[in-house]
Parts: C-alpha cells; structure tokens; sequence
C-alpha cells in the first residue's frame, strides 16, 4: 500500500465516524429544563401539525395513512378490503 491509499482510507475512516458520531447526536432525546421551553416546543409542534394538514390536502395518500396510524394507536384494526386499495401481491396466482 501507498501513503495516497491510507491517505485515502483514513479520510474514509472519518467520514464514517463522524457520520455515526452525528447519527448519534441527532437521536438522543431532547431535555426540557423549565415550562417556558416546554411551552416554546409545544408551539412549535403545532406548526408541524399544520405542514402535515396541507400535506394530506395535497398529498391524499398521507391523509389515510395518518388516519390509518391513529386507528391502530386506539387499538382498532380494519381488515377489510376497501374499494381504493391496490390489489395484493400474488392474487391472480391464488384466483388460478
């Protein structure tokens, strides 16, 4: 091997690093220290609430999804065929 290669492969070897280093850094769990910030975080949320109503206007499939998402948080699962689902994998297989 040649310096250029470990060259190489020592930049490689911080890039990943530093990658899982910030991986980390972003999934750790905020602290909220006072009720001022909570309220400041709560707002905020609200904003996001919001994005998330245009996009189900725009967007009809993120509509059902968040509504399918609540219906399995309150415990209730539906089964069902429903007129606008796509057909499943490997149906025509069965029909045969």
């Amino acid at each position: 091997m040649r310096w250029h290669d470990l060259i190489g492969l020592g930049i490689m070897a911080v890039v990943i690093v530093g990658g899982l280093l910030l991986l980390n850094q972003i999934t750790k769990p905020y602290d909220v220290k006072d009720e001022e910030e909570f309220q400041k975080r709560r707002r905020e949320g609200g904003r996001a609430t919001g994005l998330l109503g245009l996009q189900g206007i725009l967007d009809p499939a993120v509509k059902k999804s968040v509504e399918v998402q609540q219906d399995l948080r309150h415990g209730i699962y539906d089964d069902e065929e429903e007129p606008d689902d796509p057909p499943e994998a490997g149906v025509e297989a069965r029909k045969k």
